[in-house]
């Protein structure tokens, strides 16, 4: 009986290992498809690169979403909170909330008086908040700009981080 069992693992094994080739096989044969695409769907990595027209907001350009996702993640989590932002950032900031925003005549209000990252009153998170010139404040999504300056353009999903989204 143990016999027969090796041998039927061993048959499996040996099924497997041509279930194995034969799927680098049909990687093979996908190659050499007709122009119809008829070889079956290409695996994610074989996908062509999304090309994005670039974006200009202020001084800097950004090429593609993820870039933009980058620059303004970078802001939110290495300047220093309540601090308020230079020339630079603030120009970039100014423009993405002016052009971007679906809620920007809301968030600017009576006028920008700068830029700053604080930690959220109610969520205790890091935000961009846009700080007026009487004084008041509210936090917005840069994540909202990025959707309409690239339309199409899917986040990736994420779960158990908090907060409301942005806003």
């Amino acid at each position: 009986e143990e016999f027969e069992g090796e041998e039927e693992a061993g048959e499996e094994g040996a099924a497997a290992a041509v279930g194995q080739r034969r799927k680098a096989a049909d990687g093979d044969n996908d190659a050499a498809a007709d122009g119809d695409g008829n070889a079956g769907a290409e695996p994610e990595a074989k996908k062509p690169k999304v090309v994005w027209a670039a974006v200009q907001l202020g001084p800097k350009k950004f090429e593609s979403p993820e870039e933009m996702i980058k620059y303004f993640s970078w802001l939110l989590n290495n300047m220093t909170v309540n601090q308020d932002m230079n020339d630079y950032e603030y120009l970039v900031v100014d423009e993405c909330l002016r052009t971007a925003h679906p809620e920007a005549t809301k968030k600017i209000g009576c006028g920008v008086k700068t830029f700053q990252i604080r930690n959220h009153p109610e969520h205790e998170t890091r935000c961009f908040m846009v700080v007026r010139t009487d004084g008041s404040f509210e936090d917005f999504s840069y994540r909202k700009c990025v959707e309409k300056l690239f339309p199409g353009f899917m986040q990736p999903v994420r779960t158990n981080m908090g907060g409301r989204g942005g806003r």
